[in-house]
């Protein structure tokens, strides 16, 4: 949707004066956004994966007040060193160091792990340590495929343990806020049509070097350091585009409307980046939802025109969630400006979600679900709905037709 600055300062002046009004400031603050003691004392933990999101997100967001990360697990020596410096410099003691996973879950005394490693592998870890007792925290999409998420889920319930999967939106204050305060008491009135994007420009390649010239990473099932380092661009490891960003906006989607797809049809293809990639570079899908409402994903590599951004058009009003230019929200009646002024609150000024908020909150939730019975913000059950719309999705665009999805 194009709008025109004046537009977007209505739009933003809307959504402020719905959403921050007589909200606690302290959870949109990294320092003050949770509890820093955790009754009971830090749940001890260890983390398999400490690579860009194992280090840049799992890692950044543990605090050793409510987790204490007692031991790491990589398949890359590099990673792990890093990831060990990181965390004795965040004051934490020096974790002990594995590179199989499985000699981690037979001799560490661990109550949670978080698993940050490919798509292919995130079934069979998390339902190893679900077996040893230990609670799982997965990076998502769930699993490669439905019949892998079913088992992890099964393994969860059967060994009496947590399973939450990594969608940092549930754990987000700003759309937790849009949730609560627009999306519950249907503020938007009917929803009929969702326009998701997430554009970018850029070709989604890693540059990473081999711990040594002699590494081979074949034993852990890659042929070659290629197929670690760019993992997501191969078929056999990821599903791409839609696994790895994509899924993120579809949970979205089914949590705002309340709903699972019924159908979906797509296409794409590798327009741009012909450099051995077997994902597509461009994905774009149509979701048929209940009660009438067309969900449109959009995934793209080769132009940032819109950014992550999503769109929700309802008959009494609509929502738009921006990376670029915050929420904004827009009655029936174009142009018009709803509600009181917040006082000491500058409206003119983007609303936009803090990614290093979520990823904390939803690794204390874990924590706090572990210690104290703490509800978690997604669940494997609704992340299970998410991979199955997802994967249904990817199957149509490699077909390029429709199909009704089965669950």
């Amino acid at each position: 949707m194009h709008l025109t600055p004046e537009q977007k300062l209505i739009g933003r002046r809307n959504f402020s004066r719905l959403v921050m009004r007589g909200i606690n400031s302290d959870q949109f603050k990294l320092e003050t956004c949770v509890p820093l003691k955790m009754p009971g004392g830090p749940v001890k933990g260890g983390i398999v994966g400490v690579g860009r999101q194992g280090s840049g997100a799992l890692l950044d967001a543990s605090l050793k007040e409510f987790i204490d990360i007692e031991a790491i697990c990589d398949i890359n020596p590099v990673h792990r060193t890093l990831a060990s410096q990181q965390l004795v410099t965040a004051g934490f003691k020096k974790p002990r160091e594995y590179e199989d996973w499985k000699e981690m879950a037979q001799k560490e005394n661990l109550e949670a792990v978080m698993v940050a490693t490919p798509l292919w592998t995130h079934s069979e870890i998390a339902i190893g340590f679900l077996q040893e007792g230990i609670n799982v925290l997965c990076e998502k999409m769930m699993a490669y495929d439905v019949a892998s998420g079913h088992r992890m889920l099964e393994a969860a319930r059967t060994n009496h343990r947590l399973l939450e999967i990594g969608y940092p939106r549930f754990y987000e204050p700003l759309y937790r806020a849009v949730y609560d305060t627009i999306i519950r008491p249907k503020l938007l009135g009917d929803i009929h049509f969702v326009r998701l994007h997430t554009h970018r420009n850029q070709s989604w390649r890693s540059d990473e070097k081999p711990p040594s010239n002699s590494y081979n990473p074949s034993r852990w099932g890659y042929p070659d350091w290629e197929s670690l380092a760019n993992w997501r661009m191969y078929n056999r490891y990821s599903h791409g585009l839609v696994s790895e960003l994509g899924s993120h906006q579809i949970s979205l989607v089914e949590w705002f409307l309340g709903s699972t797809a019924q159908s979906v049809y797509g296409s794409g293809g590798i327009n741009c980046y012909r450099d051995g990639r077997e994902v597509d570079d461009h994905i774009y899908m149509t979701f048929d939802h209940p009660s009438e409402c067309t969900v449109e994903l959009s995934v793209i590599l080769s132009n940032s025109y819109g950014g992550q951004y999503e769109e929700f058009l309802g008959t009494n009003g609509s929502l738009i969630l921006s990376d670029l230019d915050g929420g904004m929200f827009f009655p029936a009646e174009a142009g018009c400006v709803i509600g009181a002024p917040i006082n000491d609150r500058d409206e003119t000024a983007p609303l936009k979600s803090n990614w290093d908020i979520a990823f904390r909150a939803e690794v204390w939730t874990f924590c706090s679900a572990i210690r104290q019975g703490t509800p978690l913000g997604c669940g494997p059950e609704r992340a299970l709905n998410s991979a199955i719309g997802a994967l249904a999705g990817k199957k149509m665009v490699d077909t390029r037709s429709r199909i009704e999805i089965l669950r």
